[in-house]
């Protein structure tokens, strides 16, 4: 008999020690008016799914609650990386909602049978309920934080989680309704590198540290930089942050602010770098013509565009490409502002003869605390510690 025990233990505390976990998030991505898309990983192939509820007093599970799955072509799709697509419960409006992410373990796909295992989830009683919404056109004040050129700068991270958090308890003046990161964010391109990732993106089962990160409520948006457009992040860039429109580039609407979100990409020239930057160029100021055409940018009182690598002669061997592609059609449109990153200084470059519209080059050592409400937009260029530096109104 305690040779059964001892057996039965042994498999137990194994099992136990081998069971499937999240390694990155759940956090948010591709908000929309629409939708929101929920992203994680797990260390194990596993098919995924969410749950929600709505964001009231209610016991999560007072009633069975909605289940939306990872499908491919109709088929729960087994996989490590899950991205779940959540739609509005409202027809009339913005919708608040809680929600856990679901991952069950598959351990056996042969002959036709699948075989499922453990189920890992995030947590309901020990962690109090996430929540998160989708995106309110008529919200009277939004603000925002943007950020770049960390480059795996994890003690920044930390702090900007901080910060973050403990906005939201008391200092409203650090309140995010989300973050933008523009491009750079990451300090190598490899597959280990994506730890740092992961950290930042959420681990709210398996990083302490990190317990107390915004981004499984507050929508993180990414620009692409050049760190994200090599190597393994170059390669999976869109499974780690899906967007709108399936590309790096897309427009988000928040209040009274559209963000024009666009794609730089690498910042040699393609004979150097054996790449076909110039035709994905191409291809997207033919997107970025008809997108300045949609009710989302136009209804805007402002328009922001979002650029890695400023198209400011001289900055880098690729601007004067990205001037002569963006600058016109975003000219057109009439945009108040574009921020950009790459340099690591802040500089304002003016409106001038050559370019209608200011250009501010966000430093690595700086960020920006963007708050608009229907009449008015402020960009604080503030140090990382909340010292502000600078102050431009629109």
């Amino acid at each position: 008999m305690k040779k059964i025990l001892t057996l039965a233990l042994m498999l137990a505390v194994s099992t136990s020690a081998f069971a499937i976990k999240i390694t990155y998030g759940p956090y948010i991505q591709a908000v929309t008016k629409e939708t929101v898309t929920i992203v994680w990983g797990t260390d194990k192939t596993a098919i995924s799914w969410v749950e929600t509820a709505p964001n009231d007093k209610m016991h999560f599970y007072a009633f069975e609650r909605p289940k939306f799955y990872q499908t491919q072509l109709g088929r729960k799709l087994p996989t490590k990386y899950h991205q779940i697509t959540i739609p509005n419960p409202n027809t009339d409006g913005n919708a608040t909602f809680r929600y856990r992410a679901f991952s069950q373990e598959i351990t056996s796909n042969k002959g036709g049978r699948t075989m499922y295992g453990r189920v890992a989830s995030t947590r309901i009683f020990a962690y109090r309920h996430i929540w998160t919404n989708t995106l309110d056109y008529n919200k009277k004040s939004v603000n925002f934080i943007l950020m770049n050129d960390q480059h795996g700068n994890e003690g920044t991270y930390e702090l900007l989680n901080k910060r973050i958090t403990k906005a939201k308890k008391s200092d409203k003046n650090w309140s995010a309704d989300a973050v933008l990161f523009v491009g750079d964010m990451a300090g190598s391109v490899d597959e280990k590198q994506r730890s740092l990732y992961y950290k930042v993106s959420g681990g709210v089962n398996n990083y302490p540290k990190y317990r107390e990160t915004p981004f499984h409520e507050v929508p993180m948006f990414m620009t692409r930089g050049v760190n994200e457009s090599k190597g393994w992040l170059g390669a999976n860039y869109m499974t780690l942050f899906p967007t709108s429109t399936g590309k790096p580039y897309y427009t988000v609407r928040y209040g009274s602010v559209c963000f024009i979100v666009l794609d730089s990409g690498n910042d040699q020239k393609d004979k150097a770098a054996n790449t076909d930057f110039t035709s994905y160029r191409k291809e997207q100021a033919q997107w970025l013509a008809q997108a300045l055409q949609s009710e989302d940018v136009k209804g805007a009182k402002f328009k922001v565009a979002l650029m890695h690598i400023p198209p400011v002669a001289g900055v880098s061997p690729v601007s004067k490409e990205l001037n002569s592609l963006f600058v016109p059609i975003l000219e057109k449109a009439g945009i108040n502002l574009m921020i950009c990153g790459y340099t690591h200084n802040s500089v304002m470059h003016e409106a001038n003869k050559k370019c209608s519209f200011p250009i501010l080059e966000n430093g690595s050592s700086t960020l920006l605390n963007i708050r608009a409400d229907q009449e008015k937009m402020a960009v604080i260029v503030e140090g990382l510690e909340g010292n502000v530096k600078q102050n431009y109104a629109f």
